[in-house]
């Protein structure tokens, strides 16, 4: 039998990089674009983001880092992650941008899946 907890593992991965990549543009357009981060507000909004994305970023490798490690502990932050990328999924679709709606798309499906696979019952057997 498959392991029903490598699909979450995957999911969490990725999520987890996609914040790494988005904390490195942050931190580069903050060093670039005189102190102003994507937002393009102050200096301090530009430190408070960049520590922001820190925080996420590492908020989501520790959640994959349980999951790896199959900790019973790592499934409800997974699930909460999972439930707030759909409340930001809407913002992401109306943007004018095609990159953020593609994007969005692809963090709505990345959540409804990660939502429907971590409630299975076989998935909590699993982890320790």
């Amino acid at each position: 039998m498959a392991d029903p907890v490598r699909p979450l593992v995957v999911i969490a991965g990725v999520e987890a990089l996609a914040s790494v990549v988005l904390l490195i543009a942050v931190v580069v357009a903050v060093l670039g674009g005189a102190a102003q981060g994507l937002t393009g507000a102050g200096p301090g909004l530009a430190v408070a983001e960049v520590a922001i994305w820190a925080l996420v970023a590492l908020g989501l490798g520790l959640v994959w880092w349980g999951l790896y490690r199959r900790r019973a502990l790592a499934r409800t932050p997974f699930l909460l992650v999972q439930a707030f990328a759909l409340v930001v999924v809407p913002a992401f679709l109306g943007s004018d941008l095609l990159g953020y709606r593609v994007a969005g798309i692809a963090l709505g499906v990345a959540a409804v899946l990660g939502l429907v696979l971590g409630l299975r019952p076989s998935v909590r057997e699993r982890m320790s």
